[in-house]
């Protein structure tokens, strides 16, 4: 007896053939996610991960490779493939999230960009809680936040250096009899320019909001240290002038009374002035001190 040929049974096998074969690779790739859920925060190796991503998508996952003809356009292979491209957008935000210029402040607003609870600092933070995330919505906020860590950090970084600049930065002075007078100011205004230029260019960027407070209080700070050295070497200069005139002139203290009893007073206030200067010498706390530029 001829045997019969039925074309509809040999392709309902073959497509419960390919439909087992795709059922086998969404439990295999499952699996493999599940196995990295529990992965702790401190020891996920996105470089590793990405690495076997980029394998499915080469291999299991290409929706080109021979093996994959006839399920490619099955809705659950499209649908482990979108996981796949999402697992491979979501490892290297994770990566970033890694960066150590992340504080506590920018993962409460990566929170406020995704909308869910992360406990960032538990020792049981895992990749499980950053999959629920679904970062891969959000890939754009998140290089944003990561980046303008980084760039707080810089400025945090400027402004700890130009307080530490001013804590090691004394006057230096000049012994002229029984007083003194100001040394060489270079340095000290070419840090005053410099620093003030720097401050300006922080408040210009949107990521000095953290530290606002702190770079306008330096930026006041470095005003007032120029505006009090300006007038103190006016003064300086003034009573240089007017020393030998007024204190070692007999015609002219005989001629001008009023004007040498004035001066004087001037040049007792100045020495107590320097006195406590030199007392004091720090560029801050001698410009900043209670009623100096009044004083001057």
């Amino acid at each position: 007896m001829q045997k019969t040929g039925y074309k509809q049974l040999k392709d309902c096998k073959q497509e419960l053939v390919s439909l087992k074969e795709m059922w086998d690779l969404i439990a295999l790739i499952d699996m493999q996610f599940d196995s990295w859920k529990k992965t702790l925060w401190d020891q996920i190796d996105t470089e590793n991960l990405t690495q076997l991503i980029k394998d499915m998508q080469q291999k299991q996952c290409n929706p080109t490779a021979p093996q994959n003809k006839v399920i490619s356009k099955w809705p659950a292979f499209v649908a482990l493939n979108d996981r796949v491209k999402n697992m491979n957008t979501v490892l290297p935000l994770i990566s970033q999230l890694h960066s150590p210029f992340m504080q506590d402040r920018h993962w409460k607003k990566l929170m406020r960009v995704t909308q869910q609870n992360i406990d960032h600092a538990s020792p049981k933070f895992c990749m499980e809680d950053l999959i629920k995330l679904h970062l891969y919505k959000y890939a754009d906020e998140v290089t944003e936040i990561v980046e303008g860590a980084q760039k707080e950090s810089k400025i945090e970084n400027k402004v700890n250096i130009i307080a530490k600049t001013w804590d090691d930065l004394p006057f230096t002075f000049i012994e002229k009899g029984d007083t003194w007078e100001l040394g060489a100011l270079d340095q000290i205004i070419e840090n005053v320019e410099g620093q003030s230029l720097e401050l300006m260019t922080m408040l210009a960027q949107k990521e000095v909001e953290e530290f606002k407070e702190n770079v306008s209080k330096w930026q006041k700070t470095l005003k007032t240290v120029d505006s009090v050295i300006e007038i103190w070497m006016k003064v300086q200069k003034n009573w240089a002038r007017l020393f030998p005139i007024f204190l070692q002139s007999e015609d002219i203290r005989s001629q001008l009374p009023d004007d040498t009893k004035r001066f004087e007073k001037v040049d007792i206030e100045w020495k107590d002035m320097m006195r406590d200067a030199v007392e004091n010498p720090q560029v801050i706390e001698a410009c900043l001190a209670e009623g100096r530029l009044e004083q001057l």
